[in-house]
């Protein structure tokens, strides 16, 4: 991924990570794989920058949530 590059979903994914109230974190975190999970509803091609940059971010909220149970 291009460092200059932003994607929509990314938004949401940064509100996500850099969310200080603990209260929010599953709410931001909801929101965020809802984002994505439009973002693979459209055509997307498996391997691409943008495909890597969600399973990287797919991995790292699934870590985050856990981290909150």
């Amino acid at each position: 991924m291009n460092s200059s590059t932003v994607y929509r979903w990314q938004t949401p994914y940064d509100s996500a990570v850099l969310e200080a109230d603990l209260a929010r974190i599953p709410i931001r975190v909801k929101e965020a794989l809802s984002a994505i999970e439009e973002r693979l509803r459209s055509c997307i091609e498996y391997g691409s920058p943008e495909h890597r940059a969600i399973e990287d971010a797919r991995r790292a909220l699934a870590s985050l949530k856990a981290k909150r149970k």
